[in-house]
């Protein structure tokens, strides 16, 4: 039992890294708010058949306290919007770079923690980690460009500022000892789908979307049955019965894992410092990590 509850955990973790390839690859096939509206849609009727299939009451996907509901909002629906966003405005190598900044959530997290949460830190991991991290974003960017203004900074923006609510909502939730079946991914996601389709009319991308073809139709599944729907599910069953040590290690391989992905699919987000700049993100990730005395 234990060895498959870290497999599903492993199996959410490899789902994950595929999140920004899915992004990327809805928006331009469909625009980033009209995928993003079926994605969700469909990541949202996976976890109600997860729900059937344990037979547990659908009702308790929304009976969620209203401060979750209140700290989801920003920190699930409105932060996947807006990373969407990010992912489907990014150009040629700023795809990766939007990738990265999201992924400093480990960093903002520690951040945080040192004042929502009433816990011993250990200074200089912490510290050690976080200046790991904000380098990795520096090699990342590259020598060459460090002192310019990017081309396009709304994508970059919005991707800091997605990473920063992610990080908020999970600290929230740690602080208020929430369970993890109470953390509202159905409701949260069927918000995000609303907002989403909201924002498709607003920006036409409904009324310019092209006929779905199989590609199209294929990272709607994909992205809202894998990253949205069973990952979740998966990451409960890891957290709850697996090897959590093991867990928590292989989750810091996410930002080197879909930077991966992201450089084999998108060449033109290739840079000469994107890949060690994951590294060193992954790798502040996991010295901060560690800064929580015991």
């Amino acid at each position: 039992m234990r060895t498959r509850a870290t497999a599903a955990a492993v199996g959410s973790i490899l789902l994950w890294c595929a999140s920004g390839v899915c992004f990327t690859s809805g928006a331009r096939l469909m625009g980033p708010m009209a995928y993003l509206t079926l994605m969700t849609a469909t990541g949202v009727l996976t976890v109600a058949g997860l729900q059937f299939l344990r037979r547990r009451p659908l009702g308790d996907l929304v009976r969620l306290p209203f401060r979750v509901i209140a700290a989801g909002f920003w920190g699930v629906a409105f932060y996947t919007v807006i990373l969407a966003l990010a992912f489907g405005m990014a150009k040629g190598r700023a795809i990766g770079q939007v990738n990265l900044l999201n992924y400093l959530w480990p960093v903002w997290i520690v951040l945080l923690s040192i004042f929502l949460i009433r816990e011993k830190t250990r200074l200089f991991p912490a510290i050690a980690g976080i200046i790991l991290g904000f380098a990795g974003i520096v090699v990342a960017r590259g020598a060459t460009d460090l002192l310019s203004l990017p081309d396009d900074p709304l994508p970059l923006a919005l991707a800091l500022l997605g990473g920063f609510l992610w990080a908020c909502y999970s600290v929230l939730l740690r602080r208020w000892r929430i369970p993890e079946e109470q953390g509202g991914t159905a409701f949260h996601f069927t918000v995000c789908a609303a907002m989403a389709a909201v924002v498709a009319a607003f920006r036409g991308e409904w009324q310019n979307l092209p006929p779905v073809g199989a590609e199209a139709l294929f990272w709607v599944l994909f992205g809202g049955i894998g990253p949205v729907g069973l990952a979740y599910h998966w990451w409960e069953i890891g957290v709850k019965q697996g090897n959590v040590p093991m867990i928590s290690t292989l989750a810091y391989f996410i930002p080197i894992g879909s930077t991966l992905l992201i450089s084999l699919l998108f060449r033109e987000a290739m840079g000469p410092g994107l890949i060690p700049g994951a590294v060193l993100i992954a790798a502040g990730a996991w010295l901060a990590g560690r800064s929580a005395s015991a």
